[in-house]
Formats: C-alpha cells, structure tokens, sequence
C-alpha cells in the first residue's frame, strides 16, 4: 500500500507501519526490534503531544501545528521504522551488521532513547531547530521511556 504524504495524514501513516509485519525469514532480533520499535511508535502517535495539537490529523507533509518534543520523536522514530521496514536488506544474521541501514536503524533508536530518557537534552536539540516556536508542554510519561528501553534492548 502506497500513502500519498501530501493527503494521508500522520496517523495513516503511522497505521501503516504499526500494521506491518516483518519479513517472513526475519531472525529473532530483526523482529524484536521491528515489533518494540512499532510499539513504540504507537505510544507516540496516540499521545497528547500528537492528539491534543492536532498534529496526528494533519497531512503528513503539512507543517506541524505544535513544534512540541513528541512530534519530533514520532517523526524521528517514524523514519527509523521506515528504514526497518523499507531498506534493511539482512534480515538475518550473519551479516546484518554490515548493513548500512540495519546501522542506521540502530544508531537511530540509540540516539532516541537518549533523548526520550534525558527531556531537557533533547529540549535542547529541538530548541536548536525551532527556537522560540518549540513546544515543551507535553512530558513523554513512564510508558514511552520503557518502551523506548525495549527497542535498545532488543538489539543484540
């Protein structure tokens, strides 16, 4: 199924790939990082830094309303799911690890778990890129930062 971003919204988009399923031959890894990650981009999508804004309903191209700290890492994660899904091409070991997307992939859920876990650095980086527009109202809660944890530890 092919979504057009200028008219699917955010939440088609993330339906999209929560409904997804792993590659039938996918190693035990592949698929505990692919399913923890989609969990993952679940919590994100239903929060009310996604809901309440309004940024869930909107087009997926269309410029968020709310620059807040869970739009950008449901965008983040988001991508990192597409990556999983569209371009990781050993899907099981050995030799994942000299997959540049499968690197990618990792070092992207490293890097957002750092953030989900320390709000005040990843603030920091969104402030960097919107300035005063950035929303921090919104906390990501218990849930989001454990989910996150499961996607790092999923990876061997």
């Amino acid at each position: 199924m092919s979504l057009n971003p200028n008219s699917a919204t955010r939440r088609e988009f993330s339906e999209h790939f929560i409904a997804a399923r792993p590659p039938s031959g996918a190693d035990a890894e592949y698929i505990a990082v692919f399913q923890a990650t989609q969990h993952l981009l679940s919590l994100l999508i239903n929060h009310a830094g996604m809901v309440e804004t309004e940024n869930a309903q909107q087009p997926f191209m269309e410029p968020a309303k709310s620059k807040n700290r869970v739009y950008a890492m449901w965008d983040f994660v988001g991508r990192t799911m597409g990556i999983l899904l569209n371009n990781v091409r050993s899907y099981s070991n050995p030799g994942r690890s000299q997959d540049e997307a499968w690197r990618d992939a990792v070092g992207r859920s490293q890097l957002a778990d750092m953030l989900l876990q320390d709000e005040s650095r990843g603030d920091s980086m969104h402030r960097m890129t919107w300035g005063s527009g950035f929303d921090a109202r919104f906390p990501f809660g218990d849930e989001i930062k454990q989910a996150s944890t499961a996607v790092v530890n999923a990876i061997a």
